[in-house]
């Protein structure tokens, strides 16, 4: 390989196995000479990544006799004479000039939506354990963010922690499953009556749009179109109340829900047509005016919807385990 071709990153890598991979072709290579000095800082500048992974990297290079330690802070390629401080470059590791391994640092924003995937597709598979460490590499972030999205879906119910401060997920069960419906079927409703007529008639007119316009579709229907729908149900129907901890005993409740998201990315969208239809009804009800009716609608739409869940929840017992990523470990139940 020439000093000037670069190295194939792989994108699903640690952050820190990736940038060990590249100083040591470089040390090999000869663009990073002997005696150049290397600091935690400037290669995670340029990585676009926090200085957790740098400095994993570095230790482990430094660990292999590939680098040694510089003045206790910093570390410099094995050779002989004066220390180079030389500002790094692109190349010089061999990366494009105009292309970095990976744009600057995400936020918690930006990966939770990823982060919530993966934990929803976990939950019916058993019990797993979340690193922190590696979670932080996978993402390129600091702990510290890790730390801040898994409170905030612990309080949604999505992640625990267990006796010893260590987060843990799942297993879902089908008791849960008929625990959280229990409760969702006489709470959902209450906000129900309390939300829809405060609501803009014209989000109701949009909702309802949008589930008719899935219905004429048949059973081609997206995995995120049918998230959309049931959030319009189960979400914006009721965000109007102005009982606050009602809704928040909803939402925690609603962790249910996830089975029917890893359902349809296995089995697809069309076993939904019926509880599609259940929602018209609840829809037709609020347009109407008859409040009271529709939440008994929503009611009975709930009650219909455990059985069809605990039901999913079994099918995806035969299916075999996703493949996760290493920030997951599995754990005995």
């Amino acid at each position: 390989m020439s000093s000037s071709e670069a190295i194939p990153i792989d994108p699903s890598a640690p952050r820190y196995a990736v940038i060990e991979k590249l100083v040591e072709a470089a040390i090999e290579r000869g663009t990073l000479p002997a005696r150049t000095v290397l600091m935690e800082g400037p290669i995670a500048k340029l990585f676009g990544t926090s200085r957790t992974p740098v400095r994993v990297a570095l230790n482990s290079l430094c660990d292999r006799g590939l680098l040694l330690r510089f003045e206790g802070r910093g570390f410099v390629v094995p050779g002989d004479g004066d220390p180079v401080r030389a500002p790094l470059t692109g190349p010089m590791l061999g990366l494009p000039e105009d292309v970095s391994p990976d744009p600057a640092p995400v936020t918690s924003q930006r990966i939770a939506r990823d982060f919530e995937t993966v934990l929803v597709h976990a939950l019916p598979f058993g019990r797993f354990g979340v690193n922190e460490q590696a979670m932080a590499d996978h993402y390129n972030v600091s702990r510290t963010v890790v730390r801040e999205l898994l409170s905030r879906l612990q309080d949604r119910g999505l992640i625990n922690k267990n006796r010893r401060s260590h987060w843990v997920i799942g297993p879902l069960t089908a008791r849960e499953v008929a625990q959280y419906f229990a409760i969702r079927s006489k709470l959902e409703p209450l906000a129900l009556e309390d939300s829809a007529p405060r609501l803009p008639a014209r989000d109701i007119k949009d909702m309802w749009g949008r589930l008719q316009t899935a219905l004429d579709q048949g059973d081609d229907l997206s995995s995120d179109t049918l998230e959309e729908l049931e959030s319009d149900m189960h979400v914006r129907l009721l965000a109007g109340s102005n009982n606050s901890h009602l809704l928040r005993m909803v939402h925690q409740s609603q962790l249910a829900l996830v089975v029917n998201r890893v359902f349809a990315s296995f089995i697809g969208t069309g076993p939904f047509k019926n509880s599609l239809r259940e929602h018209a009804i609840v829809f037709e009800f609020i347009m109407r005016g008859a409040y009271e009716m529709a939440a008994q609608a929503l009611e009975e739409h709930l009650n219909l919807a455990a059985r069809r869940t605990r039901q999913r929840l079994m099918t995806l017992s035969v299916f075999p385990e996703p493949e996760f990523p290493r920030y997951l470990v599995k754990r005995a139940s």
